[in-house]
């Protein structure tokens, strides 16, 4: 058996690479839905990965499944739909420079407060690697403002980025409460609830992304791509979340943003802003601090 030390640093590296493969489906996905609808990739995401995740599930076989784990794994897939779809909306009415800095935020804040509510509490050191990470989150996932914006729609789009995040938030909290001898069927369990909404939302805007400007082909696969790569950070961020600490996991995995900022300045050659820049150095001082924190 691995020892606490070991356990906790296997967390922190399972949390990192889960943020890589995040922001790495975030690129993608972002990719696509800059030619079509963002339920429509969303939802072919979903499709794709839920099969992927259910193989996945068969050659990593669980001890034991209980329907508590699968309730909370629905719980999760429910609360994904629901803050996605939120973010969109609120995306779609305000500012995006306000709207991805607070929904980025208060996701990181639910695990972060729930580990703290239930005793999981964290050194000092960690703590301030904690809070470091979250400036970074707020710095990396800061948008330019789109022209087409309205100052009037600011108000409610703060108060749907804000239950947005909530929403991702508890997906963070309600996979930590799986029992590790389940293996990843709460995960089979979500992506199944959500595969369903979603995939109603993809139909629902069939005749749009049909008329899309690029070849349908290559937005099914980048779609399908973005699935994948958010099943496998699924799969990561649930194993980490039975090694080490709600809030230190949560935490890192949070830092995904870096990952797309990353690949859109290296794949399309954008450039980064300096608060983005700032952000990127933040989130990695945040890693080192949490690490010699652990």
């Amino acid at each position: 058996m691995a020892s606490g030390k070991g356990r906790r640093m296997m967390a922190i590296v399972l949390s990192l690479l889960a943020a890589v493969i995040y922001g790495a489906g975030d690129f993608v996905g972002g990719l696509a839905t800059r030619r079509v609808s963002a339920l429509f990739v969303v939802g072919i995401g979903q499709v794709v990965g839920l099969p992927a995740l259910a193989v996945l599930s068969l050659v990593l076989p669980a001890e034991q499944v209980r329907p508590a784990d699968l309730w909370w794994g629905a719980a999760s897939g429910l609360s994904t739909a629901v803050g996605i779809t939120l973010l969109y909306k609120a995306l779609a009415t305000g500012r995006m420079s306000v709207v991805a800095p607070i929904t980025a935020l208060c996701a990181l804040a639910v695990p972060v407060v729930f580990a703290f509510v239930v005793g999981l509490t964290v050194g000092l050191l960690a703590a301030a690697g904690i809070a470091v990470a979250a400036l970074a989150v707020a710095l990396i996932s800061r948008e330019p403002d789109r022209v087409e914006a309205t100052q009037t729609a600011t108000g409610r789009a703060v108060l749907l980025a804000v239950a947005a995040g909530l929403g991702i938030g508890v997906f963070y909290v309600t996979m930590g409460r799986t029992d590790p001898a389940s293996g990843l069927w709460p995960l089979v369990a979500a992506r199944g609830v959500s595969t369903a909404l979603f995939t109603l939302g993809a139909l629902v805007t069939l005749p749009r992304w049909r008329r899309a400007a690029a070849p349908m082909a290559l937005l099914w696969q980048w779609a399908a791509l973005s699935g994948l790569f958010d099943s496998a950070a699924n799969a990561l961020y649930l194993l980490a979340s039975r090694e080490g600490n709600l809030a230190v996991v949560a935490t890192l995995t949070s830092l995904y943003p870096a990952s797309t900022v990353f690949l859109a300045a290296v794949a399309l050659g954008e450039r980064l802003r300096l608060a983005q820049i700032a952000g990127l150095g933040l989130a990695t001082l945040a890693v080192v601090i949490i690490v010699m924190g652990r």
